[in-house]
C-alpha cells in the first residue's frame, strides 16, 4: 500500500439524490435522523419486548440451558427498566412497531401481509416515502424505466416461517429475499432492473454503486436504491457474540481506545438517484450529487474475516479517479467504524494512505461513524452512512462520533493525518468539495462513495419571512391520515430553517391525491400554521378570518382552488395556481400510514382473527313475498363506490370541521337467509350450497338474486385472502385490484363449495369483475335450478 493516489481523470456527470427517508433507531424520517445527530443522542437501548421470542421459545446459547431462556430475558428487561446493566447481546439499535404495516394503502391482502417478511412491508413504505420526498407522483413514473437496487442480507423472517408450522401459499413469495426489490418494483410499476445486493455488511452501499453504474450506462431513468435489516433472531446475535465481534457494553467506539466491538442495530433506508442533468431539467428537488463509487476485495491477504488496508486504500483510490477528486478536495469520510481492536486501525490506516498524508500536514480530514448512534445497521449500515453525509451536505455541518475520548494507541492520528469528529462543527461545503463513505462487508467486499453538494442553484432556500398567497393541500385514505399529515406538518423541526410558504404549496401539490382531503390557505406561515393546527383538530377547510377582503383577488384565487381541490379533488387547479417552479421545500413530512399489526411467526402477540364472513345479507325492509324465513345479520354496504372526500363544507372564510362522508351507496334489494337447519326438511341436504340454493330460490329475480350472489362472492373472496376487502371495486378486473392468479384459483374453489356449480377456471378470463362473475353465477344457478 502506498499513499499515492491513482491518476485524477475528469469528472463525470453526477448523480443527483433527489428523495431520501430512513427508519432508524430513533427516528422515522431523515429530518428527526439529522436532529439525533446534531444532538449526539445515543439510540442503542435494550431490546423491546416481544421481540427475540425464538429466545423464549427455547432457543440458547451454549453453556445457557434452553428451559431458562426465557427467565433469563424477563431478567434482563427488568434489569433494563431499573437501569441496571444490560448484557451486550440484548442491547441494540431498535425500530419501533415492525409488526406495524399498512397493508390497505399497498392493495395488500391480511393474508399475505401475515406472511410477507417485515423487511418487504418496511421498503413499500420507504420507497413511498422517498418518491414524496422527490415531489414525485406515483402515478407519474408508472411504467417508467426505473431502476430498483436493494442492499439486504438478513433471512431472519424467513428461518422463523419455515419452522413456524403454519405455512401458507403466500409465504414463498413473502419470504424470498429476491421479492425485497421486486416488490416494489411490482407495486409501483417500474421497469428498470430490479436487484437485491448482497456483499454482507457492505450490501447497501454496494447497491448505490450497482445504481451509479446502470444510471450511467442507460440500463434506467431513474433509480430507488435502499437497504434494510431487521433483527428479528436471538439466535443470530448469539452467533455473534460467539465470534466474538460484539462491544462488551453495548456500545461502538470508533477509533477510542476502549474500541471492543460493536452492537446490532436495524432499520431501512431510500434515496431516489437521477443524471443531475435530469433532475435540472424536471425540476426535481436536489439533495445532493454523487460523484461516483468503487469497490474491491481482500483476496485473501488476511483471515476470511480480517479486513485488508490494501484492499480498502484500493476501493477509495478508485474511487477518488472515478469521481475526479484528490486528497485536498474531500473534507470528511464516514467510516465503516465498527470499533473493533483489529478493524479500526486497519481502516485507519487505509484513510491516511488514501486521503490523510495526500492532504497538508495540520489539515487533517476528518472522520466519524454513524454506528455510535444507532449501532452497526449490517447491510443496511451502507445507507445510513450514506444518509447522513447526504444530510451533511444538505445542512453544511458535521455530526459528533460518539463514545470517543481517546484515541486508539494502535492508530497513529498525527502521521495518518486523520481526526475523529467530536463535537458539533458548522462546515459549509463548497463547489469541488467532497465527502466519501465507506463500507465493508465480512468475506472482503469493500465499497467507497463520494458525495459532493448541490449545485448552488439548485439548493434549498430558507426563508420563512415571504409572504405570498397560496393554498397548502393535504389527502389521504383515511380522515386520520389527513389530521396526522396536518400535525406533522406543524410540529416539523425544520432543522436549519423554513423554507417560503410557496415552496412548501409547491411539493405538497406534487403529490398523490387521495380521496379525504383538506386544504390549507394562507399568505405566510402565521396563517398556514393557524389552518394547519385546524386541520389536525379535524377540519377540512382552513380560511383566515379577515382573507377576502385583506388578500384581494389573489386571495379570491386561492380559496376557489382550494374549494376546487377539497370538494372535487381538483388539484390542477391549485397546480396551476401555484406554478411549476423547482421544488425546493426539501425533507417535508411524507403520507401517515396507519398501522395494522400483523405478529412474527411465533409471536406472542395474538393471532389475527379469522374474517367475520356474515351470511348472506338482508335488509331491513319488508322480504319478498316467499314463506318465513329466519334473518341474519345487516349486510357491509355495498364495495366499489369511490369514497367521498373527507372534507368539510365550511364556507370560505372560515375553516369548518371535517366530515367523513359516507359511500354512495344504492339500496341493497331485498334478500332472506335461512337457517341452516331448515335446508335439510326442504331438500334431504345439508350444508352450505344447500342453504345458497334454498336462499336463492327464495329470492326475488333480477336485481335481488345478482346482489346475493355477489354478497357470497365477497365473503369467499375475503376468506381467500384473509380479510375484508374494503376498496374491492366490483367493476374493476381482480388483477388490477392486485389480486393473483393462484388467489383467483382458489376463489373459484371456493365459489364451487358454496354453490355446487361446475365452473371451469375460464370463467375468471371470461368474467373478471365481481360484478360479472356475480352475473355469470346467477345465470349458471338459474340454468340449473330455474
Amino acid at each position: 500500500m502506498t499513499s499515492v493516489p491513482h491518476p485524477v481523470g475528469d469528472r463525470p456527470a453526477p448523480i443527483a439524490v433527489i428523495g431520501m427517508s430512513c427508519r432508524v433507531p430513533g427516528a422515522e424520517d431523515p429530518a428527526h435522523f439529522w436532529l439525533n445527530l446534531v444532538g449526539g443522542v445515543d439510540s442503542v437501548g435494550a431490546v423491546p419486548p416481544h421481540r427475540w421470542t425464538d429466545r423464549a421459545h427455547g432457543a440458547a446459547t451454549a453453556g445457557t440451558p434452553a428451559n431458562s431462556a426465557a427467565a433469563a430475558a424477563a431478567r434482563e428487561n427488568a434489569a433494563a427498566a431499573a437501569g441496571s446493566a444490560v448484557p451486550a447481546a440484548r442491547r441494540g439499535g431498535f425500530v419501533d412497531d415492525v409488526e406495524g404495516f399498512d397493508a390497505g394503502f399497498f392493495g395488500i391482502s391480511p393474508r399475505e401481509a401475515r406472511t410477507m417478511d417485515p423487511q418487504q412491508r418496511l421498503l413499500l413504505e420507504l420507497a413511498w416515502e422517498a418518491l414524496e420526498d422527490a415531489a414525485m407522483p406515483a402515478a407519474e413514473v408508472h411504467g417508467s424505466r426505473w431502476g430498483v437496487f436493494v442492499g439486504a442480507s438478513a433471512d431472519d423472517f424467513r428461518l422463523t416461517y419455515l419452522t413456524s408450522g403454519a405455512l401458507d401459499r403466500f409465504g414463498h413469495t413473502g419470504s424470498s429475499r429476491c421479492m425485497l426489490a421486486n416488490r416494489v418494483s411490482h407495486h409501483f410499476g417500474f421497469r428498470g432492473p430490479s436487484e437485491v445486493v448482497d456483499t454482507g455488511q457492505s450490501s447497501s452501499l454496494a447497491a448505490v454503486h450497482r445504481a451509479l453504474t446502470a444510471l450511467r450506462t442507460g440500463e434506467c431513468e431513474a433509480a430507488v436504491v435502499a437497504g434494510v435489516h431487521l433483527n428479528l433472531l436471538q439466535r443470530v446475535t448469539d452467533q455473534i457474540d460467539l465470534w466474538g465481534g460484539l462491544s462488551r457494553d453495548g456500545h461502538c467506539r470508533t477509533f477510542d481506545a476502549r474500541a471492543d466491538g460493536y452492537v446490532r442495530g436495524e432499520g431501512g433506508g431510500c434515496v431516489v438517484l437521477k443524471p443531475l442533468d435530469a433532475a435540472l431539467r424536471d425540476g426535481d428537488p436536489v439533495q445532493c450529487v454523487v460523484l461516483a463509487g468503487a469497490t474491491s476485495n481482500d483476496a485473501g491477504r488476511g483471515g476470511l474475516t480480517v479486513p485488508s488496508a490494501d484492499a480498502q486504500y484500493e476501493a477509495m483510490t478508485a474511487a477518488h479517479a472515478a469521481a475526479g477528486v484528490t486528497p485536498d478536495d474531500i473534507v470528511y469520510i464516514e467510516l465503516h467504524g465498527t470499533g473493533t481492536p483489529v478493524g479500526d486501525p486497519v481502516e485507519a490506516r487505509a484513510v491516511g494512505a488514501a486521503v490523510g498524508r495526500g492532504r497538508p500536514q495540520g489539515s487533517p480530514v476528518r472522520v466519524g461513524s454513524v454506528k455510535t448512534n444507532i449501532g452497526h445497521l449490517e447491510s443496511a449500515a451502507g445507507m445510513a452512512g450514506f444518509l447522513k453525509a447526504c444530510l451533511m451536505l444538505r445542512y453544511g455541518q458535521l455530526p459528533p462520533t460518539l463514545h470517543h475520548s481517546a484515541g486508539n494507541p494502535a492508530i497513529a492520528f498525527r502521521e495518518l493525518n486523520i481526526e475523529v469528529v467530536t463535537r458539533l462543527e458548522n462546515r459549509p461545503f463548497g463547489d469541488g468539495e467532497a465527502v466519501g463513505v465507506s463500507s465493508f462487508g465480512m468475506g472482503g467486499t469493500n465499497v467507497h462513495v463520494i458525495l459532493g453538494p448541490a449545485p448552488a442553484a439548485a439548493r434549498e432556500r430558507l426563508d420563512d419571512t415571504e409572504e405570498e398567497p397560496t393554498v397548502w393541500c393535504l389527502s389521504g385514505r383515511t380522515p386520520q391520515a389527513v389530521r396526522e399529515l396536518a400535525a406533522a406538518l406543524l410540529d416539523h423541526p425544520f432543522p436549519t430553517g423554513r423554507p417560503p410558504v410557496g415552496a412548501v404549496a409547491e411539493a405538497l401539490v406534487r403529490r398523490t391525491h387521495w380521496e379525504h382531503r383538506a386544504a390549507v390557505v394562507g399568505a405566510g406561515w402565521t396563517h398556514l400554521r393557524e389552518g394547519l393546527a385546524k386541520v389536525a383538530a379535524g377540519h377540512g377547510f382552513a380560511v383566515p378570518a379577515d382573507w377576502l377582503t385583506a388578500a384581494g383577488a389573489d386571495g379570491v384565487r386561492c380559496v376557489e382552488s382550494a374549494s376546487a381541490y377539497v370538494h372535487g379533488g381538483d388539484s390542477a387547479s391549485v397546480r396551476a395556481l401555484v406554478g411549476d417552479r423547482p421544488r425546493r421545500a426539501l425533507g417535508l413530512p411524507t403520507y401517515r400510514f396507519s398501522r395494522e399489526t400483523f405478529p412474527l411467526p411465533g409471536g406472542t402477540a395474538p393471532a389475527a382473527p379469522e374474517p367475520d364472513v356474515p351470511p348472506a345479507p338482508v335488509r331491513d325492509v319488508p322480504p319478498a313475498p316467499v314463506r318465513a324465513a329466519s334473518t341474519g345479520p345487516e349486510p357491509p354496504p355495498r364495495s366499489g363506490q369511490p369514497p367521498c372526500s373527507g372534507s368539510g363544507n365550511a364556507p370560505a372564510g372560515a375553516a369548518g370541521p371535517e366530515t367523513e362522508a359516507a359511500p354512495k351507496t344504492a339500496a341493497a334489494p331485498t334478500a332472506v337467509v335461512v337457517a341452516e337447519t331448515e335446508a335439510g326438511p326442504e331438500t334431504g341436504e345439508a350444508g352450505p350450497a344447500a342453504l345458497f340454493r334454498v336462499t336463492w330460490l327464495r329470492t326475488a329475480p333480477g336485481a335481488d338474486r345478482e346482489w346475493l350472489v355477489r354478497s357470497v362472492l365477497e365473503r369467499e373472496l375475503a376468506v381467500v385472502l384473509g380479510g375484508s376487502v374494503p376498496r374491492l371495486d366490483p367493476d374493476l378486473s381482480f388483477t388490477d385490484q392486485g389480486i393473483d392468479s393462484m388467489s383467483l384459483i382458489e376463489f373459484l374453489d371456493r365459489i364451487v363449495d358454496a354453490t355446487a356449480l361446475d365452473l371451469s377456471e375460464t370463467v375468471l378470463f371470461d368474467h373478471p369483475t365481481l360484478s360479472e362473475l356475480a352475473q355469470r353465477v346467477d345465470k349458471e344457478m338459474e340454468s340449473e335450478h330455474g
